[in-house]
């Protein structure tokens, strides 16, 4: 299949994916979150050991000194001076929890290295304490870092699969007891999906209040019935379909040449040039000696397919695409990637 062929495949796959999704309904869940549900960051100072030679040198003194005080915690009197070995690092231990961690639930664990070690593989990461933002310690962390298969000698960081364990429950506040009130933060803001989202959420129980202050965030007081049931109401709610209404988007990633565009996506009235051709979009007004295009309907889709066909580069596409853009002529917001 041709480099063309392959472009304007994407673009129709593209197409017909955004305008499926765009007059389908989706669950609230999958558009919005609870307001207060969100993962914590946790991370701790750590050794490594067993590094073989390839761990922090001497010139390192943190790691001397991390060495000599675990060492007096377990009664052993080493000065900094005597620590020699070079099969010990340093490392930051960083993870993220969910919002409803529980006492001995496992998590994945990040390591990297904050000496001049050369590398963590193989290395024993000793138990950690990992505390959050607030200074409270959430998990310890061990375990042994496991070389994959296309490592280099110099891996300075690494991860450990479930690699550090629940010491204390972390229970999220998504519920306002004393106002009886809980919100949705909607992952996309946009007007109409949250007034979408508002007349749903009222087909669940007269008595609900609902409102959005805003775009992006949707308040809900609930009866003192609901408020019994907190699970069963937000399952509820979750459950609900609306048809969101996102702001059109074409994004083109100049790599690979993908150029994604909704079939909603209007050109309004212009004429571009480049060195090769001239694209009309409603015009009369061209260059007589140059290879002309005219598009009668006026969206992004039908301009890359007839593009295609005119055997322009992938390259030359994404120019008349910028242009067009530039101008003001092409209703949408553009991401370059």
């Amino acid at each position: 299949m041709s480099k063309y062929k392959t472009l304007l495949l994407l673009i129709v796959l593209a197409t017909a994916l955004a305008n499926v999704c765009a007059k389908s309904p989706v669950r609230i869940k999958d558009i919005a979150t609870i307001r207060g549900l969100k993962d914590n960051q946790l991370m701790g100072f750590g050794l490594i050991t067993g590094l073989n030679g390839k761990g922090d040198s001497k010139s390192f003194k943190l790691t001397q000194k991390m060495t000599a005080n675990l060492a007096s915690n377990f009664g052993f009197k080493v000065s900094e001076e005597d620590i020699k070995s070079k099969n010990v690092a340093a490392v930051m231990v960083t993870a993220n929890i969910s919002p409803f961690s529980r006492v001995g639930d496992r998590v994945d664990i990040t390591l990297s290295s904050i000496g001049d070690a050369k590398s963590l593989n193989g290395g024993v990461l000793l138990q950690t304490a990992l505390k959050g933002a607030d200074g409270v310690v959430y998990a310890a962390a061990q375990g042994r870092i496991i070389a994959g298969g296309a490592v280099t000698e110099t891996e300075t960081t690494a991860t450990i699969p479930s690699g550090a364990l629940i010491e204390k429950d972390v229970v999220s506040g998504f519920y306002d007891y004393e106002n009886h009130t809980m919100s949705l933060v909607l992952r996309f803001p946009d007007f109409i999906t949250a007034n979408e989202i508002v007349s749903a959420i009222l087909t669940l129980n007269s008595e609900l209040k609902v409102g959005a202050s805003d775009a992006g965030l949707v308040s809900i007081i609930l009866p003192e019935e609901e408020e019994k049931n907190l699970v069963g109401f937000i399952a509820r709610l979750e459950a609900l379909t609306v048809t969101p209404d996102n702001v059109a988007m074409v994004a083109i990633d100049k790599k690979t040449g993908v150029i994604v565009a909704g079939t909603d996506i209007v050109i309004q009235q212009c004429a571009v040039s480049i060195p090769q051709i001239q694209v009309r979009v409603g015009r009369d007004d061209y260059e007589k000696n140059k290879p002309s295009f005219e598009i009668a309907t006026t969206t992004v889709g039908e301009l890359v397919a007839l593009l295609n066909s005119g055997g322009l580069e992938t390259t030359e596409i994404i120019a008349l695409l910028e242009a067009i853009h530039k101008v003001g002529a092409l209703n949408c917001r553009l991401i370059i990637l």
